[in-house]
């Protein structure tokens, strides 16, 4: 005879100070600090050219 178990595993919630404070620090960083906004400044050459910001020619030469 055959006998199978169907077992329930319900995650345990953490509820420790520490867990909530990590927590808590990352959803803050996510929201506030880390934003979606590209900074194109900041982004090398070859990754504005894979985003299609660049078309890969190197720009024009401005003599004097």
């Amino acid at each position: 005879m055959d006998c199978s178990t169907i077992e329930r595993t319900e995650g345990h919630v953490d509820l420790s100070l520490p867990t909530l404070g990590s927590r808590l620090q990352a959803w803050f960083n996510r929201t506030f600090v880390h934003s979606s906004r590209l900074d194109l400044e900041a982004m090398p050459d070859r990754v504005k050219r894979d985003l299609g910001f660049l078309d890969g020619r190197d720009p024009p030469y401005e003599g004097w």
